[in-house]
């Protein structure tokens, strides 16, 4: 087999500390993409290009947010110190700055999420849970038939998670995280030819049938590290450059036809946020909880990412 010839670009880490610098330059190494290393944002500038994924410490980033509008591949936020968290304000910073890609927790999922995080840049490759879990993990799905199916299905996801093992605090977060996605996705997705969004209005314990780019389907999986949840409609019509300042704000600024406090009080829930979107196709939703720690052995805000680009054959639209 020989190697793909198709540019992959190139990572560069801004991070003062040496010690970082060095953990950082492995993580991201293991893309096998060529790695460079700078201890401030000046010299991170002359390193980027439309193809760089820019790796930065979330301190460091907080002094010049802006820094992420110069065109690069992606901009990364990460914690500071590779064993504590990346401290709320901060995040809540970058999140209003309109940073797509900002890393809370410290390693090792630190570690995970942003080696997941490059190659879904890298790769092109935006969408699926199964990106996230360890192989072999099962993943298994539930496809709304009925808008009224949304309480049968958020029930039978909260009773599948708890006969696996996971605690009732998992269970309880997962039917607020579950509802409020499926909901979004019911409600707030459809849009008419103009972008008015035609469903915000409706009742939410009305029937209607769930046929064509209507169909909301949920997955889920565990591999003893994290429980991920899934939620895809069909309509490609989420705003992507408006959900992180919102959550930012804790849905203050939201109004009901955006989907109110749905998306940042699943945001609250979890531990990882990731959004993906195919424009006029898909939008795809992923919690992700990390089952292996205590709530405060974890940051307080949940890191967040958006990806957007076609539905590529790897992520499907189960």
């Amino acid at each position: 087999m020989q190697p793909s010839s198709a540019p992959r670009g190139k990572l560069v880490v801004a991070h003062a500390e040496r010690k970082a610098q060095r953990a950082l330059q492995r993580l991201v190494g293991a893309t096998q993409c060529p790695v460079e290393v700078v201890d401030n944002l000046d010299a991170l500038l002359k390193l980027v290009d439309e193809q760089t994924i820019a790796v930065v410490d979330a301190s460091l980033a907080r002094t010049r947010p802006s820094i992420r509008e110069t065109p690069a591949r992606a901009w990364i936020a990460v914690p500071g110190e590779g064993l504590a968290p990346a401290e709320a304000p901060v995040v809540d910073a970058l999140l209003t700055a309109g940073w797509n890609h900002v890393i809370s927790h410290p390693m090792p999922i630190l570690a995970e999420e942003l080696l997941a995080t490059a190659q879904k840049l890298i790769r092109g490759s935006a969408f699926g849970l199964e990106k996230y879990m360890v192989w072999g993990a099962e993943v298994r799905s539930y496809t709304l038939e009925d808008a009224n199916d949304r309480d049968r299905v958020v029930s039978a996801l909260a009773r599948d998670v708890i006969a696996v093992g996971l605690p009732d605090r998992i269970g309880s977060m997962v039917s607020v995280i579950a509802d409020e996605l499926i909901a979004n996705a019911l409600y707030v997705a459809p849009v008419d030819p103009t972008g008015a969004r035609t469903r915000s209005a409706e009742p939410r314990d009305r029937s209607r049938a769930l046929t064509g780019r209507d169909v909301v389907t949920v997955r889920w999986a565990t591999d003893a590290r994290y429980l991920a949840i899934e939620v895809r409609d069909r309509w490609g019509s989420i705003d992507l450059p408006a959900i992180a300042p919102r959550l930012a704000a804790g849905g203050k600024q939201a109004t009901s036809a955006e989907g109110g406090m749905g998306l940042p009080l699943a945001y609250a829930c979890c531990n990882q946020f990731v959004i993906g979107c195919a424009p006029g196709e898909l939008t795809e939703v992923i919690t992700l909880l990390d089952v292996r720690y205590k709530p405060t052995e974890l940051g307080r805000s949940a890191s967040f990412h958006t990806f957007s680009g076609p539905v590529d054959a790897e992520g499907g639209t189960s």
